[in-house]
């Protein structure tokens, strides 16, 4: 049942090899996961215990999977459409796909020792050794299962590397890392994790002796956690948290000796208008500001630590507003490109049409952002100078008191919420009660500018910055730019699904580039030439 069932298998006419299978109406685990980030518990849970069946059936036969990976688990769901629902509904079905490797087992050539197939990100620890394959068991899939059960609750792998031969001595020689410290805000329960990291033990007798074992002590964690103080959501927008997180070595701690003053402002910090997009920008003079945890700070993530000096050396420009929809409008008819999908959250439209053109253009990825801000004449702001900006000299949390500067949760609806109370007692509906009281996008430029004179720099649309996302490298210190390459970017700001915690200049969140959410937006800065 949890197998993709095959009919037949052959050769055509001009000798292409085939398989004729069942037709599978949804997506693949890794489209899923792409398209909505990391999946909630109990959810991971259910996908597992189905895979466990269908895993179990085949090692009964003596196959062994060997290729196990969100690409080769597919989720079919009851309804027949053309877009999969956000969040899959309770009877999603389960199957596992592609046995192809597990038949290579039964033939000689393909069974000598250093011989290694599979893909190295999901390889067990004895693939990565160069095991025979006619001396794996069903634990060589248990461990590439808890790689895909890792990645479901964490959004990632947890072994990073640029190539094959990086992922089988990390297979071999590293531990995974802790949930915590690839994505800080998760929360994961002790319990799940510590079955998560059973599964992944390199030695294979201390490991589960089953899939089935697994799921169950999974399911059984999972229940026990059921009633403990869940993780707030996040504020990239909607059904959406960070993903990979590649973790290094951090920075040094710098010790701060006294306050920062703010740069004083020079002759450019008027806004002025750029005739291209027809929004204004703000000059931003050089200036060196402490980046991370705010003196102070109790709320603060791990990934925001350590508190570091950075210098930026040279002024640069700032969007004095994110991107509006107008703005936007006027970029898709000069390039031809289209304008995103319009905001939608539970079925109630955000900007219908798009027709206020005054409000945050939304749903953008990552590509989006960049090729407009380009075409504006600047670039997206690197995340070092984004915090500098939001800050304005100041060392605090937030640039001033949060209702006003800031649209979040609390305060973007009808009512006035506690949205951490909504949380922590409701969880299950906690977009519903924001969805009942209104709560939404709001026109750009109508709270409190901060000292530079730079509205929504936290709330209303969280944005995308320039960097790929890492923990704080001990590096750079002037005009950081972030690592090289990654899979990740940087968004910073906080949103208006956002809990207070999220709303502070030095909340940082890690987001695949194709995600579009109705809470994610962009504004534009750098070298550009405004008049």
């Amino acid at each position: 049942m949890n197998v993709v069932t095959i009919y037949e298998s052959g050769q055509a006419d001009d000798g292409t090899p085939y398989i004729a299978m069942e037709f599978l109406e949804g997506e693949s685990l890794r489209q899923a996961l792409t398209r909505r980030g990391p999946l909630p518990v109990p959810e991971v849970a259910e996908i597992l215990q189905q895979a466990a069946g269908g895993l179990n059936a085949a090692h009964k036969l003596g196959m062994i999977h060997r290729d196990l990976k969100p690409d080769n688990i597919f989720l079919t769901y009851p309804d027949d459409d053309s877009v999969a629902p956000v969040s899959p509904p309770a009877n999603v079905q389960v199957k596992i796909v592609d046995f192809g490797i597990a038949k290579l087992r039964e033939s000689g050539p393909h069974t000598q020792t250093g011989m290694v197939l599979g893909t190295p990100a999901y390889m067990s620890f004895e693939q990565a050794s160069g095991m025979r394959s006619d001396e794996l068991d069903a634990r060589s899939d248990v461990y590439s299962m808890g790689l895909v059960v890792y990645e479901m609750q964490s959004g990632r792998v947890p072994f990073q590397s640029d190539t094959p031969l990086g992922y089988l001595r990390k297979h071999m020689l590293e531990e995974p890392p802790p949930f915590r410290a690839v994505v800080p805000s998760l929360g994961v329960p002790p319990a799940v994790e510590s079955a998560v990291m059973k599964a992944l033990v390199k030695d294979r007798d201390q490991r589960f002796a089953s899939v089935f074992d697994f799921a169950r002590e999974l399911t059984s964690a999972t229940q026990s956690s059921h009633g403990a103080q869940a993780p707030l959501p996040l504020p990239s927008g909607l059904f959406v948290s960070p993903p990979a997180v590649k973790v290094s070595a951090p920075l040094v701690p710098t010790k701060i000796v006294g306050p920062i003053e703010p740069t004083p402002p020079d002759s450019k910090s008027k806004a002025n208008v750029n005739p291209k997009d027809g929004l204004k920008y703000v000059w931003i003079p050089p200036g060196t500001f402490m980046m991370g945890c705010s003196p102070g700070d109790t709320e603060c993530w791990d990934n925001e630590k350590p508190p570091h000096r950075v210098t930026i050396t040279k002024g640069f420009w700032m969007g004095q507003t994110v991107v509006t929809v107008g703005a936007y409008k006027r970029f898709a008819g000069a390039t031809g490109r289209q304008m995103p999908p319009e905001p939608d959250h539970d079925e109630r439209p955000l900007n219908p049409g798009w027709g206020n053109e005054a409000m945050p253009i939304v749903n953008v990825t990552w590509d989006d952002a960049q090729a407009y801000c380009v075409w504006a004449g600047g670039r997206l702001p690197t995340e070092a100078e984004w915090e500098y900006a939001a800050r304005a000299g100041s060392t605090a949390a937030r640039y001033g008191p949060l209702d006003e500067i800031a649209w979040y949760a609390d305060n973007s609806g009808r009512q006035r919420l506690d949205c951490e109370r909504i949380w922590n007692e409701d969880q299950a509906n906690y977009f519903k009660r924001l969805n009942e009281n209104g709560n939404g996008l709001h026109e750009v430029g109508l709270k409190r500018a901060n000292g530079f004179g730079l509205y929504d720099m936290l709330g209303n649309v969280v944005v995308w910055v320039n960097d790929w996302y890492d923990l704080y490298q001990n590096s750079q210190f002037q005009d950081p730019t972030g690592p090289t390459s990654g899979e990740p970017r940087v968004q910073r700001g906080g949103s208006w699904v956002s809990y207070p915690r999220c709303v502070r200049v030095s909340c940082r969140y890690s987001v695949v580039p194709a995600y579009r959410g109705e809470g994610l937006g962009f504004r534009c800065g750098g070298e550009m030439f405004v008049p």
